[in-house]
């Protein structure tokens, strides 16, 4: 489970690239997101352990419950944050989780809706409106730097075909962001994370009936 959880905070882990001329729209977006009451994200993920499938509600400022498993698994393990206590349970009862975990945990909830998160942004080029599964929506693209090149030789180094970046797209409506992908420059239709938002106005995230805390 940590191990799944620390590979989600990877995905995000972009150092700052060359360019910033969009990054504030990105930050925008993020910072309307973090002034919802909840929201939800459905994602894929590559790891060691195959592909697997997590869906996470986030309940502000402090709750957050985790659907995760392998892809097409119809029992994942399912955990609850409450504050600075999770508990998990797969088939049984919910069992207290250890502080290792749990910190992992309070840490992933804490950059999501952290506006440390935008000092971690890397810079965002504009790339305009796409058209996702029939939607309009604004498309913006970061890119990995290697931080023991030199800037210089950075800047006069081609891109690589393969080169990691990470995708978001912005609804133009809302300004929320709706889905967000990282992977390879030429492969992002097979990325190795994609996460999908919505807004639901109904989640609620309460503290398990089993628990003795």
């Amino acid at each position: 489970m940590r191990r799944i959880v620390m590979a989600v905070a990877a995905c995000f882990a972009m150092s700052a690239a060359s360019y910033a001329d969009c990054k504030s729209d990105i930050a925008a977006a993020l910072t309307k997101q973090r002034s919802l009451s909840s929201f939800r994200m459905d994602s894929v993920m590559l790891t060691s352990e195959g592909r697997i499938h997590m869906v996470v509600d986030y309940l502000l400022p402090d709750r957050m419950r985790q659907m995760i498993g392998p892809v097409g698994d119809p029992k994942p393990v399912e955990t609850v944050l409450i504050g600075k206590k999770a508990w998990s349970r797969k088939d049984g009862d919910w069992k207290l989780m250890s502080p290792q975990t749990t910190s992992a945990l309070v840490d992933q909830l804490r950059q999501t809706v952290s506006d440390d998160e935008e000092r971690r942004l890397p810079g965002f080029e504009c790339l305009g409106k796409v058209t996702v599964d029939g939607r309009d929506l604004l498309a913006y693209q970061g890119e990995n730097e290697d931080p023991n090149a030199k800037k210089s030789q950075a800047k006069d180094k081609p891109k690589l075909p393969d080169r990691p970046v990470r995708v978001i797209y912005v609804d133009p409506t809302t300004g929320l962001p709706v889905r967000s992908v990282f992977g390879r420059a030429n492969r992002l239709d097979t990325p190795i994370f994609e996460a999908k938002y919505t807004y639901p106005v109904d989640i609620e995230i309460k503290l398990p009936q089993t628990s003795t805390e």
